[in-house]
């Protein structure tokens, strides 16, 4: 039989990030897979219809509307389990990316229904929080009948936080390896040519929210001290309108005050970044945090090697000295060590360039994540109820 999956987030499109991106690829393969799946969201806006498809995908818009936040993920829980117990015919077996609050819903929902319930952990830190507020929802959290994890950090989390290692499953945020390659024979030059970028300079590519978790004053310092005549900085990402750890005005005057402009440039969001790594010799990422660090495995995906904050999910892929440089986290001066030794030696960089793409073309690949994901949905499913 045909499983029947609702994929349960928080947001899906028209918000876009990280887990959104995920939960839309997955819906995606499934479908191509002929598994009935249906996302199940809140609706941001009045305007958005409350039934809808997108690439054939079915998606049901429930809650009280509003932008993307925080307490959102909580507003949701109540009207989720709603239709989960209106709707329970309709599936078998519930999906949770990023199981914060909807996967309360999940689990109460099946206390009546019966259905099973997959979390997937997207964020560290919450089944090991030590507040009396978050200790109730823990005790429901480690009872899914699976816990998908995108790091082993946080497979690590969810054994000790009392989920039995049977159900905990390593299954990353992972990458469309045909969209994400490494650039042809001269196709970096033509490529950088449009952008108005250095065909001659060693090009380094930061990509992601002009954020502080980012560590993007950190590489501005750091990009001060190493001042490389061979490199360019180029930063790709949008600021954090109205949010207080928006760092993109600092760093634009940052650059400006110091006199940086001829060898950083700011590009703001960027549509294809597929192509954009295209143009790259190097990905830096100087995060304080990351969960599992995608953009990074984009990078390496995209052959390009990459420097990064040794911390998270970052430590689960990047090897230091084999496909990308690892520095300490909120330390501009080690950055910059880094940052200079890359730019300045052609011969480590492309050593490193060479092993980038097959250093993560199997734990990462999205065909491969996918199916393992869709095999563990249809044992869920078959068992009995």
């Amino acid at each position: 039989m045909t499983p029947r999956v609702v994929i349960l987030t928080t947001y899906f499109r028209p918000v876009v990030g990280g887990v959104e991106s995920n939960a839309e690829r997955l819906a995606g393969f499934l479908l191509a897979r002929r598994f009935d799946v249906r996302v199940v969201t809140k609706r941001i806006t009045a305007a958005l219809p409350e039934h809808d498809t997108l690439d054939g995908v079915p998606i049901d818009r429930i809650g009280p509307t509003g932008e993307r936040s925080a307490s959102g993920k909580w507003r949701l829980a109540a009207p989720a389990f709603r239709w989960l117990l209106q709707n329970r015919d309709r599936y078998d077996v519930v999906c949770c990316i990023d199981y914060r609050g909807v996967g309360v819903s999940a689990l109460a929902a099946r206390a009546v229904t019966g259905h099973r319930v997959l979390l997937q952990a997207q964020t560290p830190g919450n089944l090991l929080d030590p507040s009396p507020l978050a200790k109730p929802f823990i005790a429901v959290y480690r009872h899914a009948d699976a816990f998908a994890c995108i790091s082993h950090a946080l497979e690590k989390e969810a054994i000790i936080a009392g989920v039995p290692a049977e159900r905990v499953h390593f299954l990353p945020n992972p990458v469309d390896m045909t969209r994400f390659r490494p650039a042809e024979a001269s196709e970096r030059d033509s490529l950088r040519e449009p952008l108005g970028l250095p065909v001659d300079s060693v090009l380094c590519l930061f990509v992601g929210r002009l954020s502080r978790e980012k560590g993007v004053m950190d590489l501005m310092t750091a990009w001060r001290e190493a001042r490389s005549p061979h490199g360019m900085l180029v930063v790709a990402g949008p600021d954090m309108v109205d949010h207080p750890w928006n760092e993109g005005p600092a760093a634009r005057e940052f650059a400006e005050r110091h006199h940086l402009g001829s060898s950083v440039r700011f590009l703001g969001s960027i549509d294809d970044v597929a192509t954009l790594l295209r143009t790259a010799d190097i990905v830096v990422q100087p995060s304080h945090f990351e969960a599992q660090g995608l953009s990074a495995v984009e990078a390496l995906a995209s052959g390009v090697p990459v420097i990064a904050s040794a911390v998270g999910g970052l430590l689960d892929f990047i090897r230091d000295g084999d496909n990308g440089i690892l520095c300490p986290a909120q330390n501009p001066a080690a950055l910059a060590t880094a940052i200079r030794t890359l730019v300045d030696d052609s011969g480590l960089r492309h050593r490193l360039t060479s092993r980038a793409r097959r250093s993560v073309a199997d734990k990462y690949d999205e065909q491969k994540v996918f199916a393992r994901f869709a095999e563990l949905l249809s044992q869920l499913a078959a068992r009995p109820s």
